[in-house]
């Protein structure tokens, strides 16, 4: 059944609106004459929304996502007395529990971040709680004691990313995945049956925010299954694009299982399994990101994650074996390193165009490298905002360098490919969230603007977060709405163009489609 949409306004792309647009039974875009012309016809009217090209997130996380729904919500805590009170509430109402998961803690609050802050309200079983970047835990002893890293020695004192106290013995902070993982890998497993739940949680919550394709920027083992599973079961609504985790010291054994489920996530229609993630660095945070003037903290350049011998080794080899190269880069020092792994690729060797995650701290001499190999710098537009995040780097990175970051502005005025994406559950999964910040480099009304000469157009930062996403894997850019492409679009209560910048964040989703099917 063709379906005629009138009587609001459809956004094309470019700062180009239409009140009419045809849609085939197969879910295309159709000319007018065609749908006259078809046996059945249902008519539409929009009551004035606003239609846009559907969303898509060039880099989440659904799966974490939805476990970590599951658990302590810790993000409204304001202090470390906030913190006692929740877990001590949270145990006493769970008598039962055997492990503690909480998310996320503002890491720039007035606290110690020591385990006995955790131990005053649980001590008996192990208790985790993520940081806002996810690149940090706040554990208590029993965490550490269940971990084997707990007193002065231990096998694991040489694990970077341990804090210690004067007398030697672990605070309770870990930063980045080798420590993190001491801790984390013993957790209690999740099943197959709880994750799908994970996963399918995760992916209504995308769909109702107009999300109909997302890269995944984790897959570990065990995590492609859940996806394979979800998918055969008939409860997924969006695409998602697998990229799995490469780890510096197993990846060429972990390769076997990475070509098995690339394999298998090939054969089911709505997921892929054509990308590797690469880590260079950490975070600013944590001072792990690399970069090339001195942190003003510890005087340090950052934590590279690999060998630079053996990262260039191990991508080139996922490159020849035909998969897209998505790295992480936070730093200046960690984009440089990466594209001087990629400017040693030809361009006509390259499987895909190459995804650069992050790319937070930048100058033009780098974005115009970038270019040179044709790369996408995959964006979160949500982070462009003087929150606790962003706050608790300044006493790393110093005001000028904080007040550089996100340069997207510069990123498309050097003609740089960009793409936007949330890093949920790191922020927001609400695209809309993303594309206001996007705009007005700031949250809401009273809060101060960050660097707001890189504030873009709302058709910049809408067109990232639509076939911005659809060049990474596609190559270029594509006209949305155009007769014969799909009709993957997403209808809004308010027309975002005619009311203040301020308000974007508050226009309501009543309704997505993906190729002509409503799955919100």
């Amino acid at each position: 059944m063709a379906t005629k949409f009138y009587g609001g306004t459809i956004y094309k792309g470019e700062a180009t609106f239409s009140d009419t647009i045809y849609v085939s039974d197969q879910g295309k875009v159709i000319p007018e004459k065609d749908f006259y012309s078809s046996k059945n016809q249902i008519e539409v009217n929009l009551n004035g929304s606003l239609v846009l090209p559907a969303f898509r997130d060039g880099h989440a996380h659904p799966l974490f996502s939805g476990r970590e729904a599951k658990g302590l919500d810790i993000s409204d805590c304001k202090s470390e007395d906030d913190i006692v009170s929740k877990l001590t509430n949270f145990r006493e109402l769970n008598p039962d529990s055997v492990w503690i998961d909480g998310a996320v803690f503002d890491r720039s609050m007035p606290a110690v971040f020591h385990r006995t802050t955790l131990d005053q309200a649980v001590s008996d079983i192990p208790v985790i709680l993520h940081g806002d970047d996810h690149h940090t835990l706040w554990v208590n002893s029993k965490a550490l004691e269940v971990a084997g890293v707990m007193g002065k020695d231990t096998s694991n004192k040489q694990t970077p990313g341990i804090d210690f106290d004067e007398q030697g013995v672990p605070t309770g902070i870990l930063r980045e995945w080798p420590a993190m993982r001491l801790v984390l890998d013993t957790s209690p497993e999740e099943t197959l049956e709880s994750d799908v739940e994970n996963l399918v949680w995760a992916d209504k919550k995308l769909a109702e925010a107009g999300v109909i394709e997302c890269f995944d920027g984790w897959i570990d083992k065990g995590m492609a299954e859940t996806y394979l599973a979800a998918a055969d079961s008939g409860e997924l609504s969006l695409d998602y694009k697998l990229c799995f985790r490469a780890d510096p010291f197993t990846f060429t054994r972990d390769l076997p299982y990475i070509r098995q489920m690339r394999t298998e996530a090939n054969l089911r229609q709505q997921l892929d399994g054509n990308s590797i993630k690469f880590f260079v660095d950490g975070v600013f945070g944590s001072a792990t990101a690399m970069v090339s003037e001195p942190y003003d903290s510890d005087g340090g350049l950052g934590s590279p994650v690999w060998d630079f011998e053996v990262l260039k080794k191990a991508i080139l080899l996922a490159n020849e074996e035909s998969f897209q190269i998505h790295i992480h880069v936070i730093g200046d020092a960690a984009l440089s390193l990466a594209l001087d792994i990629l400017e040693n690729i030809p361009q006509e060797k390259l499987a895909y165009r190459p995804i650069l995650i992050h790319a937070e701290l930048t100058n033009e001499v780098l974005l115009r490298r970038l270019n040179t190999v044709n790369g996408i710098a995959c964006v979160q537009p949500f982070w462009a905002q003087h929150n606790g995040m962003l706050n608790s780097c300044l006493h790393h990175l110093g005001t000028q360098r904080l007040s550089s970051l996100y340069a997207f502005k510069e990123m498309l005025d050097l003609g740089v490919a960009v793409a936007f994406s949330s890093d949920w559950p790191v922020s927001s999964y609400e695209p809309l969230n993303g594309i206001a910040v996007a705009v007005n480099r700031r949250e809401y009304e009273n809060q101060k603007q960050h660097n707001p000469s890189q504030a873009i157009t709302l058709d910049q930062a809408i067109a990232a977060y639509t076939t911005g996403v659809q060049a990474m894997r596609e190559g270029s850019q594509s006209k949305s709405f155009d007769i014969g492409a799909e009709f993957d679009a997403v209808m809004l209560d308010t027309n975002i163009f005619e009311i203040s910048s301020m308000q974007i964040a508050k226009a309501k989703i009543l309704a997505t489609y993906k190729s002509g099917q409503k799955i919100f």
